[in-house]
This record gives C-alpha cells, structure tokens and sequence, in this order.
C-alpha cells in the first residue's frame, strides 16, 4: 500500500509540473493565432464568364459557376484569428468564355465553342475584420479581385461586398495576366509539399 500512495504521489507531482509548464508556455496572443476557414468563390463577371478554377495561397477554391456563386464552400484555408495591417493573399484564377457556345455541342460533351478568356494573379490585401468568418474572393471584370473574410453570406445586407454585377470599387485590386496559373517550378514544389500524397 506505502509503494501505491508513493506513486500515486509520484504520479500527481509529474502531472501539476506538465500542467504548470503548460501554462507558462509562450503561446503568443490572438495576433499569432490562425483558424481554418471556408473558401468561397463569387464571380460578377455576368453568365458568359465563370471562373473554371481559382487558388487563394494554393488552397483550390473550386470552380465558381455563371449563376455568380457565393453557395459552394471548399474547405480550407487558414487564416489569422485577429486581422492585421498588411494581410495579403495570393489570389490565382481562370476565366473562361461560354459568350459563343454551342448548346448543342455541349450537350453531346464537346467543349470546343468554350474558350479561355484569361488567367491571372494578384497580391491582394485582406480586407479588415473584427471577426473571422469564411473567405469569400470577389472576381470582377478587368482581372480585378477583392478577398473578405465574414459570416454573413453573399446574399446578406451584412456582406461587405454587394451581390450582382458590379466592378468592386475602390478597393478591388488589379491582377495581371500570365499564361498559366503555375509554373513548372510551382507545379513540383507543390506536389513535394502535399503530406496527403
């Protein structure tokens, strides 16, 4: 019985010295904190120009169709917890053209009346939040994009962004167009980095 409560002693002692040094850690304040959230992609390109495909820091967002989008939430991206001065993301999309397709062609599963409109990229500033919510990544027309972060959907009078065909304001930043959305080198780094392969 002594040998029991001496362990039993022993035992408690090890557990409050992990907890107290647990405690006393550095984990940093919420500046240095991230948390998972939802992709979502909302294009105001009109129905003739959807984004085939889009990356926000090499997360895939998915597709956003000629409806507009703003339903569809691809998870995830990390993003910080507390919002800073000089947040940005690397934005990366594909327009493509459906204004001369071919409904018949279409349906019979050949795609040639759709062409590529254009690919871009920009570095685009996050805009503020108080609260994080999922990332929503606004396209417009001119390769111009916006990124927020709320809880309030595309549809909400809370959203920052008004729904609709619209060419982003002010705060909308200009991408340039390049002729692939990787390179060669991004495209093996990428495949290196994945630890689900």
């Amino acid at each position: 019985m002594k040998r029991y409560v001496v362990r039993l002693l022993v035992a408690v002692a090890a557990g409050a010295a992990v907890w107290l040094g647990y405690t006393q850690l550095p984990w940093g304040n919420r500046d240095d904190e991230l948390g998972a959230a939802g992709i979502v992609g909302v294009q105001h390109l009109g129905k003739d120009y959807p984004v085939s495909e889009f990356y926000i820091n090499n997360y895939a967002g998915g597709k956003v169709g000629r409806e507009g989008g703003g339903g569809g939430i691809v998870c995830c991206v990390m993003i910080p917890l507390q919002w800073r001065p000089g947040l940005t993301v690397d934005v990366r999309w594909r327009v493509e053209d459906w204004s001369h397709e071919n409904r018949t062609e279409i349906k019979a599963g050949d795609y040639r009346s759709v062409s590529v409109k254009g690919f871009y990229i920009a570095k685009v500033p996050v805009e503020k939040y108080d609260d994080p919510g999922d990332v929503y990544v606004h396209f417009f027309p001119r390769g111009r994009v916006r990124v927020v972060s709320t809880m309030h959907s595309v549809l909400s009078r809370y959203h920052p962004v008004p729904y609709g065909p619209t060419d982003g304001g002010a705060m909308a930043t200009a991408g340039w167009p390049v002729k692939e959305l990787f390179t060669e080198a991004e495209l093996r780094a990428r495949e290196r980095g994945n630890p689900w392969k």
